[in-house]
């Protein structure tokens, strides 16, 4: 007898990925609202001892994230336009999963005192995998 949970079912729909990305898009801008206040609001440590974050390296690893999830999103999108239909979906859940840790680093990175760019643009490339990876198969 074959194991239900292992079966391969018919995979992800188009307007289930619509919902998981609203639902992650309302994450980040949750967790963004979160790091944007906690930051205009920070209190100064009254001795710096050298044991904060590394701002300047962690800005370049923001960076870094960014343009591996555009990179990221340009492979998806490659695999998608050979990908049977059905598997299509999941690509693009995939892509915008790159997008969602992105712009999930950068508002850790404002949370710790950096600058809200990071965050910014990782939320524009997360919102351009809706473009560029779309949720119905026969778009793009």
């Amino acid at each position: 007898m074959v194991d239900p949970i292992f079966t391969r079912g018919p995979g992800m729909t188009p307007s289930v990925l619509r919902l998981v990305r609203y639902a992650m898009l309302a994450g980040v801008l949750l967790f963004g609202g979160f790091a944007y206040y906690q930051s205009t609001h920070r209190v100064p440590l009254p001795a710096d001892d050298g044991a904060g974050a590394n701002l300047p390296m962690l800005r370049w690893v923001g960076l870094g994230l960014c343009v591996a999830a555009i990179f990221g999103m340009a492979l998806l999108r490659q695999a998608r336009e050979r990908a049977d239909v059905a598997t299509r979906p999941n690509l693009s859940l995939i892509g915008s999963a790159l997008g969602e840790a992105a712009a999930l680093f950068g508002g850790v990175y404002m949370l710790l005192g950096g600058d809200i760019s990071i965050y910014a643009l990782a939320v524009v490339i997360f919102l351009a995998t809706w473009t560029f990876l779309p949720a119905d198969s026969e778009s793009a």
